[in-house]
């Protein structure tokens, strides 16, 4: 016995040193500033009443009625938790922040979102199961601010199974990125089902298609927004594989042009600056996701980039999308450790943004992703300037 578990002590640290040199755009970072990371949560601004779990993850940032608006997910752990819930804080300066609406649901409850529709504020988030050990996606549900102040009763929304990840508006309507996260997980070759839905109201909602915008095994994730024209510029990652940069043409939403890279992209935030797309996301510190031989049966393979990919250090990066080549490029890292990356960006004025961020203690060791999902999260908080 003693053999097989020196063997597998060397293989972990192996796996927890493994690095690739990252190919950052130094030039193209240039003149990108932040400002000192604040701890957000648990921190002094926040109410002594939340009763904060040990994980703080998954937020969203929105401005509405004159205050900025977080929402963001808190548990005892980073997996599925009966004890897991949602917050909804408001500030009017972003240091001292005001309980307006929580979930609880003795579920898992994760992926907030806000979103301005007709005029009101709308909460979107997926249910999901109890069990630590499984992904049990079960509806995506939905509240709105009413007129006096508090939040409507969560209302299923879309078809079961689906899970909500980002919502835009362009013009009068508004569009829902979701994904089939049933039986997600696995190294076969199940087919994706990424998906644009459309909506006037809100509530009432419509996939733009028959077939999904995109198909590939393993898809998930489709983060998006729209350029000045109304064109639509996506990403979409693949849980065994790495990510698509997409696009649509305005005058067809449902036919999505896309490119393979093999560098995995996790809980991407997009946004605009200036014409120019850029991504917040989870990058790998060991590179690629795909390992092994090609030789290998494709679950075997799979089956081994997954395990390699959750025993290695992961960072939260700031990309460029690469309009051209349908590309993202790295820019630079956040300061992140351990389990990280899903980010709400607020854009200011003058190219600057507030953006909020979850990852392990700054301070403390940098812990491959599996063991930082198993330990402490926390929000931090800072304003980015683009040049």
């Amino acid at each position: 016995m003693l053999v097989p578990g020196v063997l597998l002590a060397a293989l972990l640290l192996w796996l927890a040193a493994a690095y690739e040199e990252p190919r950052f755009d130094t030039q193209a970072a240039s003149g990108i500033s932040w400002t000192p990371w604040q701890q957000l949560a648990p921190g002094a601004g926040l109410p002594d009443s939340l009763g904060l779990g040990a994980s703080n993850n998954n937020c969203d940032v929105i401005a509405w009625q004159g205050r900025t608006w977080l929402a963001f997910r808190s548990a005892a752990i980073h997996f599925a938790s009966t004890d897991a819930r949602l917050l909804i804080v408001s500030s009017e300066d972003r240091q001292s922040w005001r309980l307006e609406h929580q979930i609880a649901l003795g579920c898992d409850v994760r992926e907030p979102r806000f979103a301005v529709i007709a005029g009101r504020l709308f909460f979107y988030f997926f249910r999901a199961g109890t069990s630590a050990w499984a992904f049990e996606p079960q509806s995506i549900q939905a509240c709105v601010l009413q007129d006096e102040g508090s939040f409507s009763a969560p209302q299923d929304v879309y078809q079961p199974g689906y899970v909500v990840w980002r919502v835009r508006s362009r013009a009068d309507t508004a569009y829902m990125s979701v994904y089939n996260g049933a039986g997600l997980y696995t190294v076969e070759d199940r087919p994706g089902d990424v998906r644009l839905l459309r909506s006037t109201d809100g509530w009432s909602w419509e996939p733009i298609s028959e077939a999904p915008q995109i198909s590939a095994t393993g898809a998930e994730e489709g983060e998006f927004c729209f350029d000045a024209e109304g064109n639509l510029i996506a990403t979409v990652r693949l849980e065994v594989a790495g990510t698509l940069v997409c696009r649509a043409e305005a005058g067809d939403l449902t036919d999505w042009e896309s490119r393979f890279s093999p560098y995995k992209i996790d809980s991407a935030a997009m946004f605009l600056h200036a014409g120019e797309f850029y991504l917040l996301g989870r990058r790998n510190v060991a590179g690629a996701f795909l390992r092994g031989s090609d030789s290998w049966p494709d679950s075997l393979r799979r089956g081994w980039s997954l395990a390699r990919y959750s025993l290695t250090r992961k960072r939260t990066c700031l990309y460029k999308l690469d309009l051209e080549a349908l590309a993202a490029v790295p820019l630079q890292d956040l300061p992140s450790r351990g389990d990280t990356a899903f980010a709400g960006v607020l854009p200011l004025a003058s190219g600057k943004f507030y953006v909020v961020n979850y990852s392990c203690p700054l301070e403390g060791y940098d812990w491959p992703w599996l063991a930082g999902q198993l330990l402490e999260t926390r929000l931090y908080a800072s304003e980015l300037s683009l040049p």
